[in-house]
């Protein structure tokens, strides 16, 4: 074998060695869904924030976790209520109306980023009946409150939508235009 070859060699195993290594250190720190579910107990607001984020990443099917995570949209701590909706949001969690309206309240938190994490949560989940929550923030100060508006009309809206929507294609901005648009466009397949 040439030198050239033997080094080849020689870096690809090292290479190979390191991806395993590093794949079961992974595996190892996954914590089982019980423990991750007792951590939402937790009074400490970070500790419940890192279990369902682990939540989210490692059993995002489970019934049992989505249950747990519930009661958490009506947590006293306002980014645990942000994160619990946005997970359930992305687990596609079959939810009740009293659990959408627990998430609809975040879309009337003066803080833009809590109302952007409302919209996401909902484009995740069957909340057709957010919508008249959603269209007033059409008209919000907020170009990116209004662009996840859109996108998450687009998902959860129809047709009957797309009146609301027109105003926005003369937007001053290109971004809330070109939304808007998107938007529309999807909601006349609908």
């Amino acid at each position: 074998m040439s030198n050239w070859t033997k080094r080849s060699f020689i870096i690809g195993l090292v290479i190979g060695v390191f991806a395993f290594t590093i794949g079961s250190v992974h595996a190892a720190k996954v914590k089982p869904e019980a423990e991750l579910i007792a951590m939402l107990g937790s009074a400490k607001e970070k500790e419940v924030i890192s279990a369902m984020q682990e939540m989210e990443k490692n059993y995002p099917t489970s019934a049992k976790g989505q249950a747990a995570l519930k009661p958490l949209l009506a947590d006293s701590r306002p980014s645990v209520r942000r994160k619990a909706a946005r997970v359930l949001g992305v687990m596609n969690a079959d939810v009740s109306e009293a659990e959408i309206k627990s998430i609809c309240e975040l879309l009337k938190s003066p803080d833009k980023a809590t109302i952007i994490d409302g919209l996401k949560a909902l484009r995740g989940l069957k909340a057709q009946s957010a919508i008249s929550e959603i269209t007033p923030l059409l008209k919000n100060s907020d170009k990116n409150v209004i662009r996840d508006a859109c996108r998450t009309l687009a998902v959860l809206g129809n047709k009957s939508l797309i009146p609301d929507l027109k105003p926005l294609l003369e937007y001053p901005d290109l971004a809330v235009q070109k939304d808007a648009a998107d938007a529309i466009s999807i909601l006349k397949e609908k």
